[in-house]
């Protein structure tokens, strides 16, 4: 019996998912009370005994509470185009696959830790300007220092002997000095192909 109702719970507890003008019909017996987080993601409405009409209205998430004879149960309302999902495949089989991707009124978000600056320029390249889509991800800071001996080594090669890059709290930064404008071009070309995005903190 504890396994069943080990198992019951978890069953329980899973995201109910929805597209955009779908509905789906809930079977809670014994319920007493309902409340919705947000209404403009989704709209719930007693149709009958122990059943509740959910109308998913636009890309989000909510939370749904329901209150019965027994207890009280939270639900989580997913609504999702499919756009979200889509990204989120691209983004796990494209950049990383740790990477979190979620929807919070219409935005994707995508969150966590990137194991290189290669990985940050693959998912810049991958959303583009999307205005639907907002990037928390960041590059894990261990990897910062590699980074910036990387480029460091790259200028010597090249000719730009008093230029270095080093590493502040997960930025890269571009110190010493160059001759002129083609050099600073040159030196921010080179840094670019190892990072998505560096501060130049030259003098001349």
């Amino acid at each position: 019996m504890l396994t069943t109702a080990f198992l019951s719970f978890a069953l329980a507890a899973e995201p109910i998912r929805l597209s955009p003008g779908t509905q789906h019909i809930l079977k809670v017996p014994g319920i007493t009370k309902v409340a919705v987080g947000q209404e403009s993601v989704a709209d719930i409405r007693p149709t009958g005994k122990g059943e509740l009409l959910i109308t998913a209205n636009q890309v989000g998430r909510t939370s749904l509470t329901i209150w019965t004879g027994s207890g009280m149960q939270t639900r989580m309302i997913v609504v999702d185009d499919g756009s979200t999902s889509e990204i989120g495949r691209m983004v796990k089989t494209l950049v990383n696959p740790t990477l979190k991707i979620e929807s919070y009124n219409g935005v994707t978000v995508i969150d966590g830790k990137l194991d290189s600056m290669d990985e940050l320029r693959r998912l810049n390249q991958l959303v583009g300007n999307d205005a639907n889509v907002k990037i928390l991800a960041t590059v894990d800071p261990r990897v910062m220092p590699a980074v910036a001996e990387n480029i460091s080594a790259a200028f010597k090669k090249q000719g730009l002997v008093n230029a270095h890059a080093v590493s502040y709290g997960g930025k890269i930064v571009l110190e010493g000095s160059v001759a002129d404008e083609k050099e600073l071009q040159k030196a921010l070309m080179i840094a670019n192909t190892y990072a998505a995005a560096v501060t130049p903190a030259f003098g001349r």
